[in-house]
């Protein structure tokens, strides 16, 4: 009898041992199913404050542009009983692939915080998933702009949830832009870094330096022109600001060197900002 007592008693502290050794891992990388409706270690469905005023369906929103690394961000949310259940993020780029599929460095890096770019979705998931919440939601090192934009989907995927609006909509996002030119016979490169919010182009900035040297133009004059680059780098960009406009100010015939590259680095910018 005590033989099989403790036989039982052993047996059953090695089970919990096993069960708590396997959640570890879960709950310290933070990769979980997709589909996770319940807390993970209980299996208890988790109460939030958002189940009574959340719609059931499959909601949808992505951002309207693409964002300065090419690719712009689809967030799937599915909600049963007033609880989000699935949720499904891809980031896809101008020629339609999903950045999961693409090989090479946008799947790994080095100062990412977790091992790969899945994993990092998964985290993202788990977080929302138990927390039914995006504000609490922290933003994964290494990969910012991408938990940023997951937040930003994610909240405003429930402001469609709590109307019962399955419509897919596009949200407004903080973007910056850094466009470089070639390379002119001098060995100047222009240099134009453009911050949008929204739709409104907020501010930018031009300068054309020798990459080798550092050097700047605008700290020089064209003697034959009298130009003075850094007051014609300040004047036309603050002129696309004001106008809003991302086209050339100058004709396509024109000469100055300063001005092509300036025109160049706008028609780049313009690619880079392609409404998705």
């Amino acid at each position: 009898m005590l033989k099989n007592k403790f036989n039982y008693h052993t047996g059953l502290r090695l089970i919990i041992f096993f069960l708590i050794a396997a959640l570890i891992p879960l709950l310290l990388t933070g990769c979980a199913e997709k589909e996770l409706i319940n807390d993970p270690a209980t299996g208890s469905i988790l109460p939030t404050e958002n189940s009574e005023s959340l719609m059931d369906g499959q909601y949808s929103a992505s951002t309207k542009y693409y964002d300065t690394r090419g690719y712009a961000q689809q967030l799937n949310i599915l909600i049963k009983n007033g609880i989000i259940t699935r949720v499904n993020l891809k980031e896809i780029d101008k020629n339609k692939a999903d950045r999961l599929t693409v090989e090479g460095s946008d799947k790994t890096w080095t100062n990412l915080a977790v091992a790969n770019l899945g994993t990092l979705y998964l985290r993202l998931y788990n977080e929302l998933l138990l927390s039914q919440n995006p504000d609490e939601i922290d933003a994964i090192s290494g990969a910012t702009q991408t938990s940023e934009r997951f937040v930003d989907l994610s909240a405003a995927i429930l402001d469609l949830a709590e109307k019962g609006d399955h419509e897919p909509i596009k949200i407004d996002t903080f973007d910056t832009y850094s466009i470089t030119s070639a390379a002119d016979h001098d060995g100047y490169q222009g240099f134009l870094q453009a911050s949008f919010n929204g739709t409104t182009l907020v501010s930018l900035n031009y300068d054309e330096i020798i990459t080798e040297d550092g050097k700047s133009k605008r700290k020089s004059t064209d003697s034959s022109t009298s130009t003075e680059f850094n007051a014609l780098f300040d004047t036309i960009t603050k002129t696309a600001v004001t106008t809003q406009s991302l086209e050339s100010p100058f004709p396509a015939n024109e000469p100055a060197p300063e001005k092509v590259k300036y025109g160049e680095c706008l028609r780049l910018l313009r690619e880079a900002r392609a409404p998705f």
